[in-house]
């Protein structure tokens, strides 16, 4: 499977590591990891994953208040909408997928 992360999420991934890395050095970078980490499990078992609404799963960021939020395209691309925060407005990043 491949893995297409649509732009907005890529902006707000980026926002959130630089964040993080004002708030303590190396901060950013584990936020990073972490990320990158649970894309690659998705990457393998994407069906795995609570549903969230819909065809939409989501898949928890250890240890950060975060979620990543994706769908799958034909049995063989998914496609990451959000990189999102857990305690902002919930179904912000809805109108990406129109």
């Amino acid at each position: 499977m491949t893995i297409k992360i649509h732009e907005l999420a890529t902006k707000e991934f980026n926002e959130a590591i630089e964040w993080y890395e004002l708030q303590s050095e190396g901060l950013g970078k584990r936020f990073k990891r972490a990320v990158i980490e649970q894309i690659n499990k998705i990457k393998k078992n994407p069906k795995w994953y609570l549903i969230e609404d819909d065809a939409i799963y989501k898949a928890y960021i250890p240890k950060f208040p975060y979620k990543i939020l994706f769908t799958i395209e034909n049995n063989k691309n998914i496609v990451v909408w959000a990189i999102a925060h857990m305690h902002r407005k919930p179904w912000y990043w809805q109108s990406r997928m129109r």
